[in-house]
């Protein structure tokens, strides 16, 4: 399809929205990385579309004392607090839903994707997600498992909490910074992957992203074994989760990049990549 200013800028609005079609999509994307006015009109698109959100409410304190006091509990390992947490605030946002609020399909995925943690603890028929996830935390605190598969977890976990949070008009509190922070690192150490399977990795070549906000910090992530900082790429912390997540538009972030911008807006794209369809 033609790449006019025109056209591309007649497609903002249902790119921001992802309503375009694939081809439509690489099209917007292509004339995104050298066009700043429609980078900008993208941000405008962005905010306004927020705003037209219905209004949110202010989140349960039940949900805020669950995710503190799975915080606190002294028989969760450290590496599964984050996990635990999303559990719980999961857990209390499901207790605050309208009798027709149908969840099942999301819960569904969630306790698929659990399966692989309950197997290697050897949890085994449970009937319900919330049964799942509470046998699962509890067998934490006998058997150890590898504290990036936790992280993974825990990220699912909050995104499926958020889907669900935004289709039945809930607010959900974003996880508390020293877990946003781990699920952060944890969604950084996925770029180089998505880059390698976008066919981008390079040698001599290293990211350095920098996320602001609570759980924000610094991350060097090479694109092959070793290189020199190309492209550095500052944003907000919980943005970033969601873009890896694919839940917001890559080019509807606000990023600053420097050095490398068009290897910077690349990755962007690259991020989701990993994502299940």
């Amino acid at each position: 399809m033609t790449t006019s200013h025109a056209a591309v800028s007649s497609l903002l609005a249902a790119w921001t929205t992802c309503a375009c079609s694939p081809d439509e999509a690489d099209a917007v994307e292509a004339h995104l990385r050298t066009c700043e006015t429609c980078r900008a009109d993208v941000r405008g698109l962005a905010e306004a579309t927020r705003s037209l959100a219905p209004q949110e409410t202010q989140p349960p304190e039940e949900i805020r004392d669950k995710v503190l006091a799975a915080t606190d509990r002294p028989d969760i390992p450290d590496y599964a607090r984050a996990y635990a947490a999303t559990v719980s605030a999961l857990s209390a946002l499901l207790k605050e839903l309208d009798a027709d609020d149908d969840v099942t399909e999301q819960l569904s995925r969630l306790t698929a994707a659990d399966r692989l943690v309950a197997d290697q603890l050897g949890v085994r028929d449970q009937k319900t997600w919330q049964q799942q996830a509470d046998a699962i935390c509890c067998a934490l605190t006998r058997k150890p498992l590898p504290p990036e598969l936790m992280l993974a977890r825990a990220y699912e976990t909050w995104i499926c909490a958020r889907d669900i949070a935004m289709a039945t008009y809930k607010e959900l509190p974003p996880p508390p910074p020293e877990h946003l922070h781990a699920i952060a690192g944890f969604a950084a150490s996925l770029l180089p992957y998505a880059a390698a399977y976008r066919r981008m990795a390079q040698p001599d070549i290293v990211v350095r992203l920098v996320l602001a906000g609570p759980g924000g910090g610094t991350w060097s992530l090479p694109l092959e074994d070793h290189g020199v900082i190309t492209v550095e790429m500052t944003m907000d912390t919980e943005a970033f989760c969601l873009l890896m997540a694919a839940r917001t538009p890559p080019r509807s972030v606000d990023v600053m990049i420097r050095g490398d911008v068009e290897l910077g807006y690349d990755l962007l794209d690259a991020g989701p990549a990993l994502v299940a369809r």
